[in-house]
């Protein structure tokens, strides 16, 4: 009898355990503390009298199944606010989980990827297990008793807790979370569908631009933070002065300001959407509609002014329909870039190929509008290529595996100041890199240079703004005097000011070039002379 009894209250005792870890689970890395852990729900008490009143195994069931899906939608929350500063959707992400395969596999290898997946099943797996078991002892214990473990779970809150709001009793706040997010998103795509309805802009005519090529190049993860976090700025003040001075020493000029990204951490493919539509593309959602919408791209207003449009898209390795709506006369993803390398972990080519790869074949007679995405600044940041002669880069070939620098990821991800330390060395490239090719080939032509969202939670904190730095580079001061002076300032360094939605640089860059220059300006285009 006494051995019954014992396992009986093991059971007991464990089971009320499980159920209450999993309904104080946080949604949000801030909630992984002690004190989440030792907070009473009201869910418990409504649990438990549930099990004592009916306990079949339909209802046991009903609870241990209910109970993985809590588990794994807030398991879900937290790795994506650490990924992208944000709540999970169950409706709009589960493409991500290719997405964070890829990274996981590339930068731990397959199979440690494989590991830790299985980890994570073989986890959720036993937590079934052992719920199910300890409930399936249940019907053994008295009534009574299962009863006063359900008081004694409600006096809890009672006596430390407010009164609950309603909605406490019904579902826990992530479910409710889930489902009024959902109804919001709907709401949102139908204003969005709206305003996708409405009449088109103008067609503008970049007069002021003559015949020069336009380059807008996102730099992945370059974000605000590596410009203000003390550490972090240790690295990136200089290297933005040391790329300020080269281009000053080559005749260019530069105005700088931040824009404030639609994300964080990764899905760089909205903000993208977003400068080039000029509406506002924060959720796979608009990105989804916007794709099937007849609205121009800034890619197509250049291309209806007699611009060749042209994308160097490094990491689109598989079929891209979406590059209908962009509108380019070509397109260059990572297999038409032609790189005979090897790849830096997940980043399939190095930025230096990118940009002499850009050149050689997009950069045609006539002018050219070119969108280019520099990915060697993308996690996880390790391991960096070092910088080559220019003549030497070619088809890539010489990146074979032995110009490069720095730990594996699995060293490098052991700690996260070293992951900081190696994500401010790939900006340090990146922007190197980015100053160079346009010292020595700019040829005339008007840079974009910006962030395309703040690095990850990881690196930056979770209170981080979502702002980028833009950077317009000419030499031709005339053009860059057209820019809003209360926005864009002087330089590559910024200082404390406005900072504008990254979607209105678009109407920025339609209207600051409208109309000629006076007097007009000798051709650049460096093909034509």
């Amino acid at each position: 009898m006494i051995p019954s009894r014992v396992a009986q209250g093991g059971a007991l005792t464990l089971g009320v355990g499980l159920l209450h870890l999993v309904l104080v689970m946080p949604a949000h890395p801030a909630g992984l503390t002690l004190a989440q852990v030792l907070r009473p729900t009201w869910e418990l008490p409504v649990v438990l009298l549930a099990l004592a009143i009916l306990p079949g195994r339909w209802m046991r069931g009903v609870v241990v199944a209910l109970s993985l899906v809590l588990v794994m939608l807030r398991g879900a929350n937290i790795a994506t606010f650490m990924a992208l500063s944000r709540p999970f959707n169950p409706l709009l992400d589960m493409h991500l989980l290719v997405s964070g395969w890829d990274l996981l596999r590339s930068s731990i290898g397959t199979a440690m990827a494989i590991g830790a997946v299985a980890l994570v099943l073989l986890a959720l797996t036993a937590l079934t297990w052992l719920l199910w078991a300890c409930v399936s002892r249940w019907p053994a214990i008295p009534v009574p008793t299962r009863t006063g473990a359900a008081g004694l779970a409600l006096a809890l809150p009672l006596l430390t807790l407010p009164v609950p709001h309603w909605r406490a009793f019904a579902m826990t706040p992530v479910v409710t979370d889930q489902i009024s997010r959902m109804s919001r998103d709907m709401a949102d795509l139908s204003a969005f569908t709206e305003t996708l309805s409405q009449a088109p802009d103008p067609q503008p005519g970049f007069a002021a631009l003559e015949d020069r090529d336009v380059i807008l190049a996102f730099v992945e993860s370059y974000g605000r933070s590596f410009l203000d976090d003390p550490e972090l700025a240790r690295t990136a003040r200089p290297r933005l002065r040391a790329v300020e001075e080269r281009l000053q020493e080559t005749g260019w000029h530069i105005r700088s300001a931040f824009a404030a990204a639609p994300t964080r951490g990764g899905q760089s493919w909205l903000s993208h959407g977003t400068l080039l539509s000029g509406l506002q593309v924060d959720s796979q959602t608009r990105y989804e509609r916007l794709m099937r919408s007849d609205r121009a791209s800034l890619n197509r207003l250049f291309g209806a002014a007699g611009w060749q449009t042209g994308a160097a898209m490094p990491a689109i390795t598989l079929d891209w329909p979406e590059a209908a709506w962009f509108g380019y006369d070509t397109t260059l993803d990572a297999d038409a870039l032609d790189y005979h390398g090897q790849p830096f972990e997940w980043v399939t080519m190095p930025d230096q190929y990118t940009w002499s790869a850009m050149d050689r074949m997009l950069r045609q007679p006539g002018p050219d509008m070119i969108e280019l995405a520099l990915i060697s600044s993308h996690a996880p940041w390790t391991p960096l290529p070092r910088i080559l002669p220019w003549k030497d880069i070619g088809d890539g070939a010489i990146f074979d595996g032995s110009h490069r620098d720095g730990a594996t990821p699995t060293e490098v991800w052991a700690d996260r100041e070293s992951i900081r330390r190696q994500y401010a060395r790939s900006l340090d490239y990146a922007l190197e890199i980015t100053g160079q090719y346009i010292a020595r080939s700019g040829d005339g032509a008007l840079f974009v240079v910006l962030g395309d969202h703040q690095p990850a939670p990881l690196i930056t904190g979770h209170d981080a703004p979502p702002d980028v730095p833009v950077h317009i580079i000419s030499d031709d001061p005339r053009l860059l005097d057209r820019l809003p002076a209360d926005i864009f300032a002087e330089g590559i360094v910024l200082p404390d000011g406005p900072v504008i939605p990254m979607r209105d640089l678009r109407k920025i860059l339609v209207t600051a070039f409208e109309t000629p220059l006076e007097p007009p300006l000798p051709s650049h285009d460096r093909r034509t002379q």
